[in-house]
């Protein structure tokens, strides 16, 4: 077994994806309904835009902003095909309100514009901040000696990208922390699966990547 290594989660971006069986059209209706199943979460209408930067339908949105407090950053973008979900730094403390709050938004966008969700995504990417020991040696147990020398020269780092069944991860060098690890997890779920379910799914996973890694700390 590798030698376990203590960590922190120093930035985390959450983003959730549904895609809907058909086109929904934003209108008044489901704006007011998403704001008053956001609006306890300090979501207000200032916090709104849109988004409308191609000639494509299909990339146009209507985003919802979180603006008390304006950080950390969570948002809900509704186009006609799909809703996005995104949020930065949230803690495994707050996935209950999280879950309850949004999960209404998504309720109200299924029954004010009769959306019937087709897929969902579920994607965390995590900046995992190494103390006292270098995160190649944290790595370097995941490749074996044939996959190191599939290239000349020196390893700057053992990386690795997995893909599985409507599951991938990717293991790399952070780019915005000294010693630390960049981990994205992204799994794909069925239209019927409840929110809570995706969040058990991803806790799972996350707890799964830092076992292998060897890692301790506070998801």
């Amino acid at each position: 077994m590798p030698e376990k290594t203590q960590a922190e989660i120093a930035f985390s971006q959450l983003e959730y994806t549904c895609t809907f069986k058909g086109p929904i059209l934003p209108a008044g209706a489901v704006v007011g309904a998403i704001l008053e199943a956001l609006g306890p979460s300090g979501y207000t209408l200032s916090g709104m835009e849109l988004s409308a930067k191609t000639p494509k339908p299909d990339d146009w949105s209507i985003v919802f902003r979180r603006t008390a407090p304006a950080v950390p950053a969570r948002s809900l973008a509704l186009g006609f095909g799909k809703a996005v979900i995104t949020a930065d730094n949230l803690d495994w403390g707050e996935a209950e309100g999280f879950i309850a709050s949004h999960g209404a938004a998504l309720k109200a966008i299924q029954d004010t514009g009769g959306a019937a969700t087709q897929t969902q995504h579920l994607v965390v990417a995590l900046h995992v901040q190494l103390k006292a020991r270098p995160r190649c040696d944290v790595t370097a147990h995941l490749l074996s000696r044939e996959g190191l020398s599939l290239l000349d020269g020196e390893v700057k780092f053992p990386g690795i990208i997995l893909h599985k069944d409507k599951a991938s991860v990717i293991i790399d060098a952070s780019a915005g922390f000294a010693n630390g690890l960049f981990l994205r997890i992204t799994r794909e779920h069925s239209g019927d699966a409840t929110l809570q379910h995706l969040a058990e799914a991803l806790r799972k996973d996350e707890e799964q990547v830092f076992a292998v890694l060897a890692l301790e700390g506070v998801l």
